[in-house]
């Protein structure tokens, strides 16, 4: 296997839209083949493409003339602490993909975004890419191999992928009525908004508390695990910041939270009212039980997988995004303050 190291001097696909004086979409098009692209126009582009040395996946190059009944499954990164590659909703998701995928005669490869990206002989029919990064940015580096691309995220601009994601504006907007509801008045939000499904969640709780009695105290960036969490509000805790709810944009941040708050002798939910998102089996196990936002990552995995048929059965038509529903679950670490 040909193996080059992350480079980011290596020609994108923006830059031989530049060189050639098109769009990116145009691009695409022409080094698929695409009909919508006049014949002279998908030669130059090509040309100018081979010039700069851009290099198109290989199941991309000959996408028109053999399948490999191959989907790449690729998970934006491998998260070392204790949110880790087993995650109990990614194999959620993955079974979902095995669900409907496996029928229609496709096989599953596994793999990271750093491992797809970088390596010049991963060969597959389409792409399914769970996690976007920061700014959306590997999901963009993604699509511009120019495979068919379904994304589980939030819709992103300037790229020819295909959205699937949960209602996380509204997961936001009923995070916040929820502590609004229960008599909560100073909300922190913990959660890294460069990533666009966390961004959404936290426009959702400033829907809600932009016309009501209780405010946003702060937002504070961290990762997606319970030492994130735990770091955040131990930040928020020693800077003197009075708070009495937290939504955490996943389980684990609320869990790592919790605990923080919790060795320090805090009575919760009497002080501090925990809410976290995704519904994970950490948030029904912890003790006592993690309220959260539930995400259907079953129904999730079902859906990227019937997209992208219809990407490949329909090369040239436009896919809608799709926006699956959300639900609020109360526990423990959530009743009215008066309780």
């Amino acid at each position: 296997m040909s193996k080059r190291p992350p480079d980011a001097s290596r020609p994108t696909m923006e830059a031989v839209a530049k060189l050639a004086g098109v769009s990116k979409i145009t691009v695409s098009r022409a080094l698929r083949d695409s009909d919508l692209v006049r014949p002279e126009l998908r030669e130059r582009i090509r040309e100018v493409a081979r010039a700069a040395g851009y290099r198109l996946n290989l199941a991309a190059r000959s996408l028109r003339t053999r399948r490999t009944q191959m989907i790449a499954v690729v998970v934006e990164k491998l998260i070392a602490s204790d949110r880790p590659i087993a995650d109990p909703l990614l194999l959620l998701a993955i079974g979902g993909l095995l669900e409907v995928l496996t029928p229609a005669g496709y096989a599953l490869l596994l793999t990271t975004s750093d491992h797809f990206l970088e390596s010049d002989a991963v060969g597959a029919d389409g792409v399914i890419m769970i996690g976007e990064g920061e700014g959306g940015e590997r999901a963009r580096q993604v699509a511009e191999l120019g495979l068919p691309t379904v994304v589980w995220g939030a819709p992103l601009g300037g790229t020819e992928a295909c959205f699937v994601g949960s209602d996380n504006r509204e997961g936001g907007r009923l995070a916040a009525r929820h502590m609004v509801e229960t008599g909560r008045t100073r909300i922190l939000f913990l959660g890294d908004i460069r990533h666009p499904e966390v961004a959404a969640r936290h426009e959702g709780v400033r829907d809600v508390l932009a016309a009501a009695p209780a405010a946003l105290v702060a937002t504070i960036p961290c990762e997606f695990s319970r030492s994130g969490g735990a770091d955040s509000v131990t930040q928020a805790v020693e800077g003197g910041l009075a708070f009495d709810a937290i939504i955490a944009s996943s389980d684990y941040i609320a869990a790592g939270a919790y605990r923080v708050l919790a060795d320090r002798g805090m009575a919760m939910p009497g002080q501090v009212a925990v809410i976290g998102f995704d519904d994970n089996p950490v948030a029904a196990n912890h003790q006592p039980p993690l309220s959260s936002i539930r995400q259907d990552w079953g129904a999730a995995g079902r859906l990227l997988s019937t997209t992208m048929l219809d990407m490949l059965a329909h090369p040239e038509a436009e896919i809608a995004d799709t926006v699956l529903p959300v639900e609020l679950v109360v526990r423990e670490t959530s009743r009215p303050a008066q309780d």
